[in-house]
């Protein structure tokens, strides 16, 4: 490649750029296959493939999201993954846009690919029809011949701080603007601007002017938009300084528009704020009163949450310690899609299901949000995993949604809430357990959670028992407190015993003339009490190279003599696999040794084993299993 660092992703969102990547390139770069973010698929799509080509792919996602009991939610998947899909696109071209000396971007396409995995990432189906959640219109505003871009570098701010944005102009249309005039303003506020009327050449990174806003001026908090209008000054009334519609734009003589939303939150704590803001008994979000009793535990530890729920408290408990059958989640959606690029983590958004005519949309009541992810989110989303409701009733709703990859489905829960015991929880995967926490939108959405759940509209509809919430919880770093060391085959294998399925080791070689035998030791630091093992395989190679098939495991008292204690075969998956002894053992050492893989694989992998103490509370439960994927071409 001819530039020395990426030409898209991340690096350049939110006002920054991809500038360091063009130090010392003297030639015409254009930015190749940017975006392929992927969005949900819409099931209904396949129903229109009527010709030779018969929808096999849509319906193997059918029957998958049917099997986890969410085939009725996929009009919602499809529109919010959308949303941050679109929101995605539009950070990364805007990027493009502000580089200077970057000649362009190409779209891998505007429609979504059917082969090689099946790819979801146009802003149009298969057949070229536009998706729910874009318009020609939406797209327009940051992918055109005349782009208004902001360097808006936060999104997030709180009241004391200023709003300060340059504003400039990607301009590619066949002649200059003669006296173009740039307008901005703050939606649902009065405050907006002019700047002097100037002519724009071709080109990029033309500067527009400056805004700058003390936010406290607002007035409130919550959602607002910068949206910028850069027209002919022949557009606009010369009193009201507002676009005229009609002929003149109808007449070939147009305008551009672009918009960034920001949220802003209380400097302070946000109770304070509400209760010099908010008359005595009005909660302007919904309808509920504050019970007498308003005492809520909040807690990290279910082993806590438990019996205060027990004697019928509230909890609102932030989920910590899951299994692995939980995933992590990402500031950005799946890339291409996870049959080409596996990973643990599986973003496609979320799903904020906040009607006002329900009770539960009371939860997020105090909390600004649409119904899908957006940048406001991103600022509490770092080391968040999302509970899998899997094994919990199936009546449970979450308020929001984690979306799941389409091969998978997982039904992930953000935020939910249950009654368990005589007493009611909310859990939320979010990180709001500190009160003094310096992060704003951490402190609010506490904040809004607390306030529901000390009203009288916090009244559980559907029932979890005790036994079914103890089973999300596994305890994924046992190994390490337990002072274990792992080897495989003499050579250190820390990878293997680190609770995190990102890391992994590989035995072997495609190369190689046959298959060795992997044989992985620990060594703890004093017997340890196990009733069996849980493990993860390799989660990011699309052939799933490595897998073990057949196995055999075996403990130690001194590390010579070995006793088997399981011997059997495991299952092609990225899923955690559950290994339960007959009866529980204790010895200072334990042997997990590979027999087998699969078909003409020589290669031996491994991301995670974590041994199931006996007794304890906290358990392990497996997902159902994914079937082995087959081997996909590489994408061109």
């Amino acid at each position: 490649r001819v530039a020395a660092k990426p030409l898209r992703r991340e690096s350049g969102w939110f006002g920054r750029d991809y500038a360091e990547a063009l130090i010392d390139v003297g030639v015409p770069v254009i930015a190749h296959e940017v975006g392929q973010w992927a969005a949900y698929p819409d099931l209904e799509v396949g129903k229109k493939l009527k010709g030779y080509l018969q929808p096999s792919n849509y319906d193997i996602f059918r029957d998958s999201l049917k099997a986890h009991g969410l085939l009725e939610k996929n009009k919602e998947f499809v529109y919010n993954s959308g949303k941050f899909q679109l929101n995605a696109y539009k950070e990364e071209i805007e990027a493009n846009l502000r580089t200077p000396g970057l000649s362009g971007y190409q779209l891998l396409d505007l429609r979504d690919y059917l082969g090689q995995g099946t790819a979801f990432v146009g802003m149009l189906d298969a057949l070229w029809e536009s998706k729910p959640y874009v318009s020609p219109d939406d797209f327009k505003k940051f992918s055109n011949a005349t782009v208004p871009l902001a360097r808006m570098r936060q999104r997030v701010f709180t009241q004391a701080e200023t709003l300060d944005v340059d504003l400039e102009l990607a301009h590619y249309g066949p002649e200059p603007i003669e006296k173009c005039v740039a307008l901005w303003k703050i939606s649902g506020t009065t405050f907006k601007g002019e700047f002097e009327a100037r002519t724009v050449p071709i080109g990029k990174n033309f500067p527009l002017g400056r805004v700058t806003l003390d936010l406290f001026k607002l007035g409130g908090i919550g959602e607002f938009k910068l949206q910028v209008t850069v027209a002919p000054e022949s557009l606009l009334n010369p009193v009201t300084r507002t676009i005229i519609e009609g002929p003149k734009a109808i007449r070939g003589v147009t305008y551009f528009e672009n918009e960034w939303n920001f949220w802003v939150y209380p400097a302070g704590d946000p109770e304070e704020y509400a209760s010099r803001n908010i008359a005595p008994g009005v909660d302007p979000d919904n309808d509920c009163p504050q019970s007498r009793d308003p005492k809520v535990l909040v807690t990290t530890s279910w082993d806590e949450a438990e019996p205060a729920l027990a004697a019928g408290g509230r909890v609102l408990l932030v989920a910590r310690d899951l299994d692995w059958n939980s995933p992590p989640l990402d500031m950005s959606p799946i890339f291409w899609n996870r049959q080409m690029t596996p990973a643990w983590s599986r973003m496609l958004g979320f799903w904020i299901d906040r009607p006002i005519t329900e009770t539960k949309s009371a939860m997020l009541a105090g909390f600004s949000t649409s119904t899908h992810f957006d940048w406001q989110w991103a600022q509490i989303i770092q080391n968040v995993r999302a509970v899998n409701l899997d094994r919990l009733p199936q009546e449970i709703e979450p308020v929001v949604w984690g979306i799941d990859d389409w091969n998978r489905n997982y039904k992930l829960g953000l935020l939910f809430e249950a009654a368990v015991g005589e007493g009611r929880l909310i859990v939320s995967a979010f990180d709001v357990a500190s009160a003094s926490s310096t992060n704003p939108v951490a402190r609010q959405l506490r904040f809004a959670l607390l306030k529901y759940a000390r009203s009288d509209c916090f009244r559980p509809k559907v029932y979890v028992s005790p036994e079914q919430m103890r089973s999300l919880f596994f305890e994924t770093r046992v190994m390490r407190r337990l002072g274990a060391v792992a080897e495989i085959n003499g050579a250190p294998a820390g990878s293997t015993i680190d609770g995190d399925p990102n890391t992994f080791v590989l035995v072997g070689s495609q190369d190689d003339p046959i298959r060795e035998q992997a044989d992985l030791k620990i060594t703890f630091s004093a017997p340890v009490d196990m009733a069996g093992v849980v493990l993860m395989s390799r989660q990011n190679h699309r052939e799933h190279e490595g897998e073990i098939r057949g196995y055999l495991l075996q403990v130690s008292d001194d590390g010579e003599d070995w006793r088997e204690v399981a011997r059997g075969e495991l299952l092609s998956t990225f899923a955690p696999q559950r290994i339960e002894f007959l009866h529980s053992v204790t010895a200072r050492y334990l042997k997990l040794i590979s027999l087998s893989g699969f078909g003409v694989d020589k290669t031996t992998s491994l991301a995670e084993l974590a041994i199931i103490q006996p007794g304890l509370k906290v358990k392990n439960a497996t997902a159902p299993p994914e079937k082995h994927k087959p081997k996909t071409p590489p994408r061109p």
